[in-house]
């Protein structure tokens, strides 16, 4: 069994596959999340674990992208993982020697007053993971990155300092994919997305059929449809307490222009 993640080695993706996943699966490394996803539709690997959303940061949008655009898959299971950033370099330099910082941009967002404090005199890069971070700094003068523990590990650099983020409150969620299947007998949790026609209250509308059907909206935002400017896809999460969700469905499939279930799983 193979399950594709967010890679290299070291990165939070790293991390909670290794958390959810045993020994049993080989843990395929890709370079973004969008060839992750694909890898799972071309039948590269079973499974795949990907981030989707942030508590300081919101969705990361890659991911819902993803979710819209590719077809045959589906999330069966969500997992929460606690984030600590930590500043790590090849040698223990003095907050003022630092030149360069590496890191993913959600790193970056997540300790924006801590860099602007302390990294005055540094250059913020951005790269594609928290582990490729840590790989740039590696053998680099008067370079940091900032990566979770697991970097410094696998990459032998020395910690500056632990703990950075900005707010002690952050966790990623990581929604577990597989190719699309039926829906499980029994999940508390749907997560969907729709598209409405553009004209007035038509998104009133749609959202008027879960209250009709007493279902609760956890969560929704918007993404650009990409096809016209002010047109957009609504992503909603529901919880599920009884079957009413499947006369919601059915409703909801009469008055919107575009409908897709993204999964049926239970809450973390």
């Amino acid at each position: 069994m193979k399950v594709g993640y967010l890679g290299p080695k070291g990165t939070f993706s790293y991390e909670i596959c290794n958390k959810v996943f045993d020994r049993n699966y080989e843990k395929v490394p890709y370079k973004t999340i969008k060839e992750a996803i694909i890898a799972l539709q071309n039948l590269e690997v079973d499974t795949a674990i990907v981030p989707i959303e942030n508590s300081l940061q919101g969705c990361v949008t890659e991911t819902i992208d993803c979710l819209i655009e590719i077809d045959n898959i589906q999330i069966c299971s969500e997992k929460i993982l606690k984030i600590n950033q930590n500043l790590l370099s090849e040698k223990k330099y003095e907050f003022e020697e630092i030149k360069e910082v590496y890191s993913h941009p959600q790193a970056l967002a997540q300790c924006r007053e801590y860099i602007r404090k302390k990294l005055k005199n540094a250059e913020i890069v951005e790269v594609a993971s928290t582990a490729l971070a840590a790989k740039e700094v590696k053998n680099r003068e008067f370079a940091a990155c900032i990566c979770n523990l697991e970097c410094a590990r696998e990459y032998s650099l020395e910690i500056i300092e632990k703990n950075i983020q900005d707010n002690d409150f952050n966790e990623t969620k990581f929604i577990v994919l597989e190719r699309r299947n039926n829906l499980k007998n029994k999940f508390n949790k749907l997560t969907m997305v729709f598209s409405t026609k553009h004209e007035h209250g038509a998104l009133y509308k749609a959202l008027g059929i879960f209250d009709k059907y007493e279902l609760n909206l956890t969560k929704i935002e918007s993404r650009p449809a990409k096809t016209k400017l002010g047109e957009y896809y609504f992503i909603v999460d529901v919880d599920i307490e009884n079957d009413n969700y499947l006369k919601a469905i059915n409703e909801l499939k009469e008055i919107v222009v575009f409908y897709k279930v993204l999964g049926g799983y239970n809450k973390e």
